[in-house]
């Protein structure tokens, strides 16, 4: 989570946002926000869940 790296995305976010939608850049907002792993998953898997474990088994 380099400052630079974010950086350098909430400008692009911006950017795209405001052509698409056709609003000034002043218009968008940008949000970055750590999640822990355990706090969100794909496929039914938590992200801190090994790779090899099926959704929903211990």
């Amino acid at each position: 989570n380099d400052r630079a790296v974010r950086a350098e995305l909430v400008a692009e976010l911006t950017r795209t946002t405001a052509r698409v939608a056709g609003c000034p850049r002043e218009a968008v907002t940008v949000l970055v926000r750590d999640v822990p792993r355990g706090h969100w998953a794909t496929g039914g898997v938590l992200a801190d869940e090994p790779a090899d474990r099926p959704a929903g088994t211990r």
